[in-house]
């Protein structure tokens, strides 16, 4: 009886044990196809001899024979300076709506960072030094002299406030959009939140080898907003999708990307204490889902900080630093673009 239970237990071990070797044979090489697909089309997508309207590469490091991008939109008298947050896969599309709804008034100009959108990937070590740098010598390559009204997205808030140290007769005002705060280096969880994100985006920039996030392009829109792209039919061709698509096969975490990020609690370190001179207009825009996110975590007692405190902790003069908050999530350039746009209009229109 013993031995009829055995042989039954085993046959079906059997089973499955032919099944899953069949099976995740026919599997891996899919997979493998995937990978090898993948990198071909990546290499043509690299290598595309693209010459559209969002394309103008400009050399930066006399010894480097790496070119960063820019895009500009209008003939306004001031100029914004839109500095888009860490991983965008094509900045010139991301904000391309920002940038349309300001054009009439102001000269927008988008940068892509080494690694980003159409900009090549370098090796320069991602300190808020040189990146600061750089984004000072392309707007100089590309003939567009300051002082210009910087317009940083999440992570590059850092590099805006940095930016104004370093060369603060070249800043007019600053407007942040749901920026990321160098003090949250100093709350425990906020760190653990940013050394979470470190190690989430190093795993990640593995798995891109198999191209998944071209296929998630297709088949959830919603993830890299295609879906907000495609219904702004005013704004985004389908051109425009097209090229967004070829951008975030061949741009999705770059390894600049990846060690922009690796560089991350370093360069909040540096700026910790920085604060906004009390002569320059500021107007810091928050998402309220990620205002309500951060809350919820000091409620709970897991953060001592929330949102407004931290962009409340680096104004020295409330009569022309403002802090505001926009329904919306995190990318409110795509969720709220029309809201968005006033709010910096009524703002620079009130601070010329």
């Amino acid at each position: 009886m013993l031995n009829k239970i055995f042989l039954k237990i085993f046959g079906v071990f059997d089973i499955l044990k032919d099944f899953i070797v069949t099976w995740g044979i026919r599997i891996l090489i899919v997979l493998f196809i995937c990978v090898i697909l993948h990198n071909v089309l990546k290499m043509g997508e690299i290598s595309s001899k693209y010459s559209g309207d969002y394309k103008h590469l400009y050399s930066i490091y006399e010894d480097d024979e790496k070119s960063m991008n820019i895009y500009t939109v209008g003939e306004g008298g001031r100029t914004i300076v839109i500095l888009p947050g860490f991983g965008s896969q094509s900045p010139a599309l991301q904000y391309k709506a920002l940038a349309e709804g300001l054009k009439d008034n102001y000269r927008v100009v988008i940068v892509e960072y080494f690694g980003y959108g159409f900009s090549m990937a370098s090796k320069k070590p991602r300190t808020n030094e040189n990146i600061t740098y750089e984004i000072k010598t392309l707007l100089e390559q590309a003939n567009i002299g300051g002082p210009y009204i910087l317009m940083p997205h999440s992570m590059s808030n850092v590099y805006a406030m940095s930016f104004q140290k370093r060369y603060p007769e070249l800043v007019d005002s600053i407007i942040s959009i749901d920026g990321s705060y160098p003090a949250e280096v100093n709350d425990r969880y906020r760190l653990k939140e940013l050394k979470s994100t470190i190690s989430n985006v190093n795993i990640t920039s593995i798995f891109e080898l198999t191209g998944f996030e071209r296929l998630l392009s297709y088949v959830m829109g919603d993830v890299f907003y295609i879906d907000k792209m495609k219904a702004m039919k005013d704004i985004y061709t389908k051109d425009d999708i097209s090229v967004y698509r070829n951008r975030i096969g061949s741009s999705y975490l770059t390894r600049t990307m990846v060690r922009e990020i690796g560089k991350a609690e370093d360069n909040m370190n540096e700026m910790k204490d920085y604060v906004y001179p009390s002569y320059l207009p500021v107007l810091q825009i928050l998402s309220e889902n990620t205002a309500k996110k951060y809350n919820e975590t000091k409620v709970n007692g897991e953060s001592e900080v929330n949102l407004v405190d931290l962009a409340q902790g680096v104004i020295t003069n409330s009569s022309i630093q403002k802090v505001e908050q926009i329904e919306g999530d995190h990318n409110l350039h795509l969720t709220n673009t029309t809201e968005l746009v006033n709010r910096i209009k009524n703002f620079l229109v009130s601070n010329i």
